[in-house]
């Protein structure tokens, strides 16, 4: 269902909420005054119009666009915390496991015209990008690789799903890491319970510019072939 359809639905409930409620109770009061039993078909009539409005409040409130954005209790921050320590240890050893396949985002792979593969980075914040380099034994020009995103939190809210992805491409022998434009954030902490807030007070607002994650580099590269990084992407 298309964003205008939900708008137009739930601007319209309202509407119909009220004129359905008119109606019960004018439909109540009216058979009331004809029989000894007015009253407690009235009360029928008033129970009857409640589940209606719970039913209409919740189908609103699956409607209505989802925006908020969770704040995890401090032991799940730490959790995704030595998760991302993990996933950059196991690529540093070169291991495959649960964690690795989980936080893969993409693989390929390229084929070498000569004996030099550069590396390189376009934007500002060159930090946000690591390569693993592992060395093989293979004889083509093969390069093969795997794109990594590891969990990227602020003040214990995890940014996943609206953080936008590096890109990568290759110009012959160069691959390069394309920089996203830095998404800016701002969001005010809010909660029903006053436990979930256990570093700031309700209301509270932050801001922060130009967010982007930490994306990881896996590349298999054969032993003969020779590695151009000038700016120093690699990790080891």
């Amino acid at each position: 269902m298309s964003g205008v359809w939900i708008a137009f639905i739930v601007g319209l409930l309202p509407i119909v909420l009220i004129l359905l409620i008119s109606f019960v109770l004018i439909g109540g009061i009216k058979k009331g005054t004809k029989n000894l039993h007015g009253s407690l078909q009235l009360k029928k009539y008033i129970v009857f119009a409640y589940i209606v409005i719970l039913f209409i409040a919740m189908l609103v409130y699956e409607l209505m666009p989802n925006n908020h954005l969770e704040l995890l209790a401090e032991e799940e921050v730490q959790v995704l915390e030595v998760e991302n320590i993990e996933l950059e240890e196991a690529l540093k050893n070169y291991e495959e496991n649960n964690l690795t396949e989980r936080f893969l985002i993409d693989e390929w792979s390229h084929e070498l015209s000569g004996n030099t593969l550069s590396i390189g980075y376009e934007g500002t914040d060159s930090y946000s990008t690591r390569f693993v380099v592992e060395w093989t034994d293979a004889k083509n020009q093969l390069i093969e690789g795997k794109e990594y995103r590891s969990n990227f939190i602020i003040e214990g809210i995890l940014l996943d799903k609206i953080i936008p992805l590096h890109e990568l491409y290759w110009a012959g022998n160069h691959l390069s890491v394309k920089e996203p434009i830095g998404i800016n954030l701002e969001f005010s902490e809010f909660s029903n319970r006053l436990v979930n807030l256990p570093k700031a007070s309700s209301g509270e607002t932050y801001s922060y510019q130009n967010v982007r994650g930490m994306t990881y580099i896996h590349l298999k590269v054969p032993k003969h072939i020779e590695i151009d990084d000038a700016l120093g992407l690699q990790i080891y």
